[in-house]
């Protein structure tokens, strides 16, 4: 008991605690990737930051799930990030039919605040998007 007590210790608080672990955007990515093939926008909206959760109904959910299937079709796969830190990375996506660009943001809670899968990350419309960025 003593010794847990020491370890309890030894544990930084504040912000150390709220920093996500190293794979937490690939572990993420993985999460998406089942709910995304599988088409469960109720799933993917767990996988959502609050903000978003209030922004997007399970219905709008399935919605961009609808357009972005018609680009993507069913992906094989995602790439390690290419570029990228803890609480955000660019990947490759391997879909069926193309090879195309991901970018994706967690917070702090390991939720998504942002998702892009596209053929041209400088287009200003999406059709494969969700974002609290403006």
């Amino acid at each position: 008991m003593r010794l847990a007590a020491i370890l309890v210790g030894l544990v930084p608080t504040g912000m150390a605690l709220a920093q996500v672990g190293p794979h937490a955007v690939i572990n993420v990515s993985q999460a998406l990737l089942r709910v995304y093939n599988a088409r469960d926008a109720a799933a993917f909206r767990e996988l959502l930051a609050p903000s978003l959760q209030s922004k997007y109904s399970v219905e709008d959910l399935q919605l961009t799930l609808a357009r972005c299937q018609g680009l993507t079709h069913e992906i094989e796969r995602f790439s390690l990030p290419s570029w990228g830190a803890r609480r955000y990375g660019f990947f490759g996506v391997y879909a069926e039919n193309a090879v195309l660009e991901m970018v994706l943001e967690i917070d702090e809670s390991e939720n998504i605040v942002h998702w892009v899968i596209t053929d041209d990350v400088t287009a200003k419309d999406q059709q494969c998007s969700l974002s609290d960025i403006r």
